[in-house]
C-alpha cells in the first residue's frame, strides 16, 4: 500500500482527494436518506405487528366468548341433567360426544363434584383438572386454561352443571389449530405460529401455524426465548404475543411479517439513490482531472527538482509563472540544496575524522582494515596510546590537552610517512595502518615513533613530555577479523601497561586465555551457587609424637569441560570479578558441614582454613565465621584461620583490626607462607597470630639444600623467641622431616606425611596415619636423644 501511494502523483493524488471528499459527502447523504428510508419501512411493519396483535387478541377474545356461551346452552339442558344424574357410563359418554360435537368442541370432559372422570370424549391424555381450577370455576362462574395434549394446544373452558341434587363440572378444549390461525392471517396480513416452552425458556415446541408459514425457514424463532416483545431475524419482523400460562409452561401466539415484502418499497428507493450518487461521482471526477491539470504542472516541476536535488544533481531551478507559495517552494528548494551540499561535505569529513587532530577516526581505520582483510592483504598495525592524557585534561585543562594531542598526530606523520592511514581511535589512542613488515622490522619502526613521542613537547612556551605504550601486530596473522582485531589491540595495551615497557608485541595465544579467564569468571558463579566445588583436606602431624592434630581445608575445582583448575588460577579470578567473598562463605559453610561429619564419626582433628588478602578487608568476615560456626561443640582455638604475609602487609591497619576482630570470638590465627613477603619483625611481633607457616619454596628440597636449612632453622627459633608454634608444609622426604624434628617445627605437613584426601577418605586416612605414629614419634625420639 505504501508503494503504491508514493507512485502516485500529486496530480493523481489532489483528483482522487476532490474525488474522495465528494464520494464521502454523497455516501454520508445517500446512508442517511437509506437508514431513514429503512427506518421508516421497519416502523411500518412493526406497527402493522402491532394491529395483529390487537386482532389476534380480539379473535381469541370473541371465539372464548362464543364457546362460553354455546357451553351454557349445554349445561341447562334437561337431557343432558338427566343423563348425568342417571350415572350411567354409556348415557353419559354418548350425552358427552353429541354435545360436545354441538359446541365444537375437540374433546370433552365429564367431572363430578370431588373432580374425578365421569366419562371423556379423549382415550387416553386426560388433562389433570386441579382443585385450584374447580375452586375458580366455583368463584367466578368459568374457568378458561391452556393445555397441550399429544404436541397440540388447547383452551380448555371448564362450566359448573347445576340442578337440585346435582353437581358436576364439564371441561370442554377447544384447539389451537390451523383453521384458527388461517382466520387470524387473513384479517391482520401477519403470519402467526402457536406454541408453548413447556417451562423450558429456550426450547419451543409449534402445534399450529397459518398455511403461509415455512416451518422449516421459521425453525430458527422457536427457540427464541419467551417475552421478547421483538426477535431479531433475517427473513421476518416478529412479534410476540403472550395467550396464557399454566403450570406447564407458557403458550404464545408468534406474528410475523416478511422483511422482503415489507422492505420492496425500501429496495426501489435506495437503488435511486444509488444511481443518484453515481451520477454525482462521474461529474466530480471530471471536474478533479480538470482542476488537478491546472493545478499539478507546476508542482510535477517542483517534484522533479526536488528528485533531482536528492539524487545529488545541481539541476536548474524551473521556472514558476503562478506566482505565490509554489514559487517561494521553489527558491526554498534551491537555497536548501546549496546548504546541503556543504553540509554533505561535512558531515562525509566528520564521519570519518577526528575533530581535534584531522586524522582519521576509529570508523575510518577498522572500515579500512575490513577493506584489507577482505582482499587479502598483509599489514601492520602501530598503536600508541598515552597514558597520562587524563591528567593532563584534569590538571591543565581540556584545550591544552588537545594541543598536545594535535602536537603528537604530527609526529606521528613524521615518523610513519609511509602509512595508509592514520587514525585517533580514542582520547589519547592513536593507530596506523602501514605496509606489511617482519616482527622484528616492525618492533623498530614503533621505537623510532616512542623515541619522537617522549621527546618534549613545547606548548604555550611549557615544555612537556608525555608517557606512552605502543604496540605492534601483523595482520592478519594476529588478527583475521574486525572483532578479533578491536580485542587483541586492547589486550595488547593492556599487556603493554601492565609491562610499562616501550613497545609490545601481541602474543599469539593471549586472546585465548582472555576468552578462558572469562568463561571461568562467568561459570564461577554457577559453580559456587550449585556445588560445583569440594574440599580436600590435607593431615597436619605433631612433629614431637606423629598425630594428627588438624587438616587443611583445600577447595578444589573440576570444570565439567576444562578439567581440573588451580586453586591459585579460580582464586585469583574470584578476587578481580568480586567473587571472593561468596566463595569464602561456601567454603566456610562447607568446612562447617565436614567437620561436623568427622567429629561425629569420632575423629577429633581441628581444622585450617585458608583467607584471602580480601577477606580481611570484608566487613562482615567476623559476623559470617561466628554464625557458620555458631552451633560448633568444641573449642573455636580448633579451628585456625590462615592469612598469607603478604595480604596482611596490603593494608596493615585493617588487616589488624580485622585479626583482632577474629581473634576474639577463640579461632586460632596463623601466618601463612611466611618468608614469601616483606613484613618486618616488628609487625609481625604486633599481630595478634598464634603461629606461623614456612613457605613450602623453603621447605621442598630442604635436605639439599643448605641454604634452605639456614632460612628455616632461623625462622623456627625467631618464631619460638616470639611465642609462635612453627608449621612446616611441603614435607616430600624423610630427612627432611627428620631435620624439621631435629630443630624443633611443631607441626609438619606434606606428601610424605599424607596426600590431600576427601573427607569420606578422611577416617581412612587417620587410620593410616596412626598406624605409623609409633614410628614417627621413635623418630622424633631418636633425634631427640
Amino acid at each position: 500500500m505504501g508503494g503504491l501511494a508514493n507512485r502516485i502523483g500529486f496530480r493523481g493524488r489532489l483528483v482522487i482527494a476532490m474525488v474522495a471528499l465528494v464520494a464521502l459527502v454523497s455516501l454520508l447523504i445517500g446512508a442517511l436518506l437509506m437508514v431513514y428510508l429503512f427506518e421508516d419501512e421497519q416502523r411500518r411493519a412493526l406497527e402493522q405487528l402491532s394491529v395483529a396483535e390487537r386482532l389476534t387478541t380480539e379473535v381469541i377474545e370473541r371465539r372464548t366468548d362464543l364457546e362460553l356461551s354455546r357451553l351454557s346452552v349445554v349445561v341447562r339442558d334437561f337431557g343432558f341433567r338427566s343423563a348425568i344424574a342417571s350415572r350411567d357410563p354409556a348415557t353419559l359418554s354418548s350425552a358427552l360426544e353429541n354435545h360436545s360435537g354441538r359446541v365444537g368442541a375437540d374433546f370433552a370432559l365429564l367431572l363430578d363434584r370431588q373432580g374425578e372422570p365421569l366419562a371423556s370424549t379423549l382415550p387416553q391424555d386426560i388433562p389433570d383438572i386441579t382443585s385450584t381450577q374447580l375452586a375458580n370455576v366455583s368463584s367466578g362462574g368459568v374457568n378458561r386454561s391452556l393445555v397441550t395434549i399429544n404436541q397440540r394446544g388447547y383452551e380448555v373452558l371448564i362450566v359448573p352443571v347445576e340442578a337440585p341434587g346435582l353437581r358436576a363440572w364439564l371441561v370442554a378444549g377447544f384447539e389451537l389449530d390451523q383453521e384458527l390461525a388461517n382466520i387470524i392471517a387473513r384479517l391482520s396480513g401477519s403470519s402467526v405460529i402457536f406454541r408453548s416452552n413447556a417451562n423450558d425458556p429456550g426450547e419451543f415446541t409449534s402445534f399450529a401455524a397459518s398455511s403461509d408459514v415455512d416451518t422449516a425457514g421459521v425453525a430458527a424463532l422457536l427457540k427464541s426465548s419467551s417475552g421478547q416483545n421483538f426477535i431479531e431475524s433475517t427473513r421476518y419482523f416478529t412479534r410476540t404475543l403472550s395467550l396464557g400460562t399454566s403450570e406447564k409452561g407458557t403458550f404464545e401466539a408468534l406474528l410475523m411479517s416478511s422483511r422482503e415484502a415489507s422492505l420492496q418499497n425500501y429496495y426501489s428507493r435506495a437503488l435511486e439513490i444509488a444511481l443518484l450518487v453515481a451520477a454525482i461521482m462521474v461529474l466530480a471526477i471530471v471536474l478533479a482531472l480538470l482542476t488537478a491539470r491546472y493545478l499539478g504542472q507546476p508542482v510535477l516541476q517542483l517534484a522533479q527538482y526536488a528528485r533531482a536535488v536528492g539524487r545529488g544533481d545541481n539541476p536548474q531551478a524551473p521556472d514558476i509563472r503562478t506566482g505565490g507559495e509554489l514559487r517561494q517552494l521553489r527558491d526554498a528548494l534551491r537555497d536548501t540544496l546549496a546548504r546541503l551540499i556543504g553540509r554533505e561535505t561535512e558531515i562525509r569529513h566528520a564521519a570519518t575524522h577526528d575533530e581535534v587532530t584531522g586524522l582519521g577516526n576509529r570508523s575510518a581505520l577498522m572500515h579500512a582494515a575490513n577493506e584489507n582483510f577482505d582482499a587479502g592483504k598483509s599489514f601492520s598495525l602501530i598503536g600508541l596510546r598515552v597514558s597520562d592524557l587524563s591528567n593532563i585534561n584534569d590538571t591543565l585543562g581540556l584545550e591544552f590537552g588537545d594541543k598536545v594531542l594535535l602536537s603528537l598526530s604530527e609526529r606521528i606523520r613524521v615518523e610513519l610517512p609511509d602509512a595508509s592511514l592514520i587514525a585517533r581511535t580514542g582520547g589519547g589512542e592513536f593507530m596506523a595502518l602501514i605496509p606489511a613488515h617482519s616482527p622484528e622490522a616492525l618492533d623498530q619502526r614503533a621505537l623510532a615513533l616512542h623515541s619522537s613521542a617522549v621527546l618534549p613537547l613545547n606548548i604555550d612556551k611549557t615544555p612537556f613530555s608525555l608517557r606512552t605504550n605502543l604496540i605492534t601486530l601483523q595482520l592478519p596473522a594476529d588478527a583475521g577479523q574486525i572483532n578479533e582485531l578491536r580485542r587483541r589491540v586492547n589486550l595488547t595495551f593492556e599487556q603493554a601497561v601492565q609491562n610499562d615497557v616501550a613497545v609490545t608485541r601481541y602474543e599469539p595465544g593471549r586472546d585465548e586465555n582472555h576468552l578462558r579467564e572469562l568463561k571461568l569468571v562467568s561459570d564461577l558463579h554457577s559453580a559456587i551457587r550449585h556445588g560445583g566445588l569440594h574440599m580436600n583436606y590435607q593431615p597436619k602431624l605433631d612433629s614431637r609424637t606423629g598425630q594428627l592434630l588438624q587438616v587443611e581445608a583445600l577447595v578444589r575445582w573440576v570444570h565439567p569441560e576444562l578439567g581440573f583448575i588451580s586453586p591459585d588460577e579460580f582464586i585469583f579470578l574470584a578476587e578481580q570479578s568480586g567473587q571472593i567473598h561468596d566463595l569464602t562463605d561456601q567454603i566456610l559453610q562447607q568446612v562447617a558441614d565436614d567437620a561436623r561429619a568427622w567429629f561425629n564419626g569420632g575423629l577429633d582433628a581441628g581444622v585450617a582454613i585458608n583467607l584471602s588478602a580480601m577477606d580481611l578487608t570484608w566487613p562482615g568476615l567476623t559476623e559470617r565465621i561466628a554464625s557458620i560456626f555458631g552451633g560448633w561443640h568444641h573449642n573455636m582455638d580448633r579451628i585456625t584461620l590462615e592469612v598469607t604475609e603478604s595480604a596482611l602487609m596490603e593494608d596493615p591497619e585493617e588487616a589488624m583490626a580485622t585479626l583482632n576482630r577474629l581473634r576474639a570470638l577463640g579461632v586460632t590465627l596463623s601466618v601463612d607462607d611466611f618468608g614469601t613477603g616483606y613484613s618486618s619483625l616488628s609487625q609481625l611481633r604486633t599481630l595478634p597470630v598464634q603461629e606461623l607457616k614456612i613457605d613450602k619454596s623453603f621447605v621442598l628440597k630442604l635436605n639439599a639444600e643448605p641454604q634452605d636449612q639456614l632460612i628455616v632453622k632461623s625462622t623456627i627459633d625467631m618464631a619460638h623467641g616470639l611465642g609462635l608454634k612453627v608449621v612446616a608444609e611441603g614435607i616430600e622426604n624423610l630427612e627432611t622431616w627428620k631435620l624439621l624434628q631435629s630443630w624443633g617445627c611443631n607441626i609438619g605437613q606434606g606428601f610424605y606425611l599424607s596426600r590431600p584426601v576427601a573427607v569420606a577418605d578422611l577416617a581412612q586416612t587417620a587410620a593410616a596415619i596412626a598406624a605409623r605414629q609409633q614410628e614417627l614419634a621413635d623418630i622424633t625420639l631418636e633425634h631427640s636423644s
